[in-house]
């Protein structure tokens, strides 16, 4: 396993992150779950887990694959408004998506219940953010074999 290095990064909207970059080799994958995220506080094995199901994605076997994983610092008030907003607007952009795809294939008194159900399910599926919670991104790369390959997952730690 090799650490090559931890750096800060703003993304989106003030959101920090502490961003780790490892290489890692077959023979490290047992090791992986000893890796401790301090800015993950009391949730770093659920980080670890993730590392690890991430890492048995990518199918590596002889090839480095290099891992970056980001952790936030805790979401702010602001922040997690910010990212409500956009949730709902996702919804309503799917919505009207289908119900005017709906409306023209059929009529205007099936799309609008189409809409309707589908807004519901976005907002179902889609996360809602607090002040507190904690932003987990984590990504891996292998270059050679069939090609490249990468996989990206993500994690909420709620407060």
């Amino acid at each position: 396993m090799k650490f090559e290095g931890t750096f800060q990064h703003r993304g989106r909207h003030g959101i920090v992150f502490s961003v780790s970059q490892i290489t890692l080799m077959d023979s490290d994958r047992g090791r992986l779950r000893e890796l401790h995220f301090g800015e993950a506080k009391s949730a770093h094995y659920e980080v670890s887990r993730k590392v690890v199901e991430v890492y048995d994605k990518m199918l590596a076997k002889d090839l480095p694959c290099l891992m970056m994983i980001g952790i936030s610092t805790p979401l702010t008030r602001g922040q997690a408004d910010t990212l409500n907003a956009q949730r709902t607007q996702i919804a309503n952009l799917a919505a009207s998506a289908f119900a005017g795809a709906t409306s023209s294939a059929a009529s205007p008194y099936v799309g609008v219940p189409v809409g309707a159900g589908v807004r519901l399910y976005v907002n179902e599926i889609l996360p809602t953010y607090h002040a507190g919670d904690v932003l987990v991104s984590i990504e891996a790369q292998v270059s050679g074999g069939i090609g490249p390959q990468r996989s990206t997952s993500t994690l909420i730690i709620k407060t």
